[in-house]
């Protein structure tokens, strides 16, 4: 699988004006419930790449991942880059979520995130975002874990949330998250 958006395509997109009201970058809000995944997305003999729960609030919802990495076996530079991945000075995994009609919504590490519609043309909507929100690294192993706020809620269908990480050897791969049990566990709540 090639990559899922290049970062030379993100960088030549018009800039679009958020419409009046609309904030995809508010996360969170009141009410809300947490649907726990546990769900491996990505997985190589130093790396683990998972969701481990999706909070589902009226507006949008987190997905909460984990990334996991350990030196096992590795060679000191490759071990490095691998670390800074995770802790902030190198290249960190890229995500994105394709829903049911080909919208693609890739987050590209700070700034705007990107809307693509498989038409080619350019949509405000979804919003995905990252927030890497804490990281233990020790010598040999590093621990770190991300909130990807995705707005709107998604649609009660089937959807990929996908994972790429070059530079670990985290070639482009997913997992399918169901929209109408997120939305069922929020009417739950």
């Amino acid at each position: 699988m090639e990559s899922f958006c290049s970062f030379d395509e993100v960088h030549r997109r018009p800039r679009f004006a958020l419409a009046p009201g609309a904030q995809p970058w508010a996360g969170g809000g009141s009410g809300g419930t947490v649907l726990p995944v546990c769900r491996t997305v990505a997985s190589t003999g130093n790396v683990a790449v998972g969701v481990t729960a999706v909070w589902a609030s009226p507006q949008g919802c987190h997905l909460e991942v984990s990334v996991t990495a350990r030196a096992d076996g590795l060679a000191g530079a490759e071990w490095d880059r691998i670390r800074a991945g995770l802790t902030g000075s190198a290249k960190p995994p890229r995500f994105a979520v394709r829903f049911a009609d080909d919208t693609l919504a890739v987050e590209h590490g700070g700034g705007w995130p990107t809307y693509r519609h498989s038409d080619g043309a350019w949509r405000l909507e979804p919003s995905f975002s990252v927030t890497w929100a804490d990281a233990t690294a020790s010598d040999d192993s590093v621990r770190a874990y991300a909130m990807l706020w995705l707005w709107p809620l998604p649609p009660e269908q089937p959807f990929e949330f996908l994972v790429e990480w070059f530079s670990a050897g985290v070639e482009p791969t997913g997992i399918t998250l169901d929209g109408a049990e997120i939305a069922a566990a929020l009417r739950i709540d």
